[in-house]
């Protein structure tokens, strides 16, 4: 009950791979804990050595003390190494989402139909969710009236309400988004889920950047909740207040998010008029001001193209009267008497009355 079952599935795989290292290399587990110690630590060297992820380090020092508890604070040497092992690499965090860029995406996908999806990317920076959370979430757990100018958003047993043992809630308060979920909320049935599944949800995300040209700034959909931190640390610089928003426990991590995030949107270079977001933003500002799309997604093309509707059209296509008899040519060239007799297809001689005409 301590450890969620996807961290608990990832602790057996690390546990796994270094019981396997000693079986390979002939070596027995110590008998005693204070010996424990110097095998484990040898194993974090093999594992930077072999150019592993320091992730696979942290889950077998973790899984082996949820396997043993008492081998708490007996690895001291270990767990020195994986610090050491931090300070020198670096972790490839998802770089913050600037507000315009978040805004252009929603405004890519208003314009291409897909409504839900431009309200959950406005839902998830402004409230700062985490992406989970958002994949979550339904029209019942939005509670809003159509006066109101915020959006409570019941959010259940999160990553954090689970150590606390009670469930969370936070306070959409940005008036345009505001009025954005109150929109999708009118057309949408009270149990209707704000994503249709994660792996579409995240195919979007990925459409967004590749049709803005944004593939080289690395963004993630973890993006959204850290672009969201930055951005109202930047309107009331209250970190107190930014706890409490972003439901952090430690101001550690906070800090993190706010020094790395100011300091990667310090270098970035997408102005608002850049020409892959600015006609997007503009579309967006429309959305925001009419508040008129009527469906949550675009309707399901099938695809078809062969058939029953392909020999419907053969079938009037046989029963249209020509004003003229057509010989066929060496390829078929589709036409109207109507437009002059002008072709654009190739070259292609025609009978019709006796006279024979030679149309490009």
């Amino acid at each position: 009950m301590t450890v969620q079952p996807a961290t608990r599935k990832r602790y057996q795989l690390a546990t796994e791979n270094f019981f396997t290292y000693l079986r390979k290399l002939g070596l027995n587990l110590p008998k005693q804990k204070t010996q424990f110690d110097a095998v484990v630590s040898d194993y974090i060297e093999y594992l930077w050595s072999t150019g592993a992820g320091r992730a696979q380090a942290a889950d077998t020092l973790a899984g082996l003390q949820d396997l043993q508890p008492d081998l708490r604070h007996n690895l001291p040497s270990s767990w020195r190494l994986l610090k050491t092992w931090s300070i020198n690499e670096i972790s490839a965090r998802a770089p913050p989402l600037p507000e315009h860029v978040a805004q252009a995406m929603a405004g890519y996908v208003f314009f291409k139909g897909w409504n839900a999806f431009g309200v959950s990317l406005m839902i998830g920076f402004y409230a700062m969710l985490r992406t989970g959370e958002i994949l979550a979430l339904r029209n019942n757990h939005l509670l809003s009236g159509s006066r109101e100018k915020q959006v409570r958003i019941s959010l259940g047993l999160t990553k954090g309400g689970k150590r606390q043992g009670a469930a969370e809630s936070v306070i959409l308060g940005h008036e345009p988004a505001v009025h954005l979920v109150q929109r999708w909320k009118s057309i949408a049935q009270p149990v209707t889920p704000l994503v249709r599944s994660s792996a579409h949800w995240r195919k979007l995300f990925n459409e967004c950047l590749e049709a803005l040209n944004l593939g080289d700034h690395q963004f993630r959909p973890y993006s959204l909740r850290r672009g969201g931190a930055t951005y109202w640390f930047a309107k009331h610089q209250s970190l107190d207040r930014l706890l409490i928003q972003g439901r952090w426990a430690s101001q550690r991590t906070a800090r993190i998010y706010l020094n790395e995030g100011l300091a990667m949107l310090t270098s970035m270079h997408l102005p608002r008029n850049h020409v892959s977001l600015k006609p997007f933003l503009s579309i967006f500002s429309q959305i925001v001001r009419d508040l008129n799309f009527s469906i949550l997604e675009p309707p399901v093309t099938t695809g078809r193209t062969g058939g029953r509707g392909r020999k419907q059209r053969l079938r009037a296509m046989k029963r249209q009267k020509w004003p003229f008899s057509v010989m066929r040519c060496k390829f078929f060239v589709s036409f109207n008497l109507s437009y002059r007799g002008k072709l654009s297809h190739g070259d292609c001689h025609l009978k019709a009355g006796g006279l024979a005409w030679h149309l490009r």
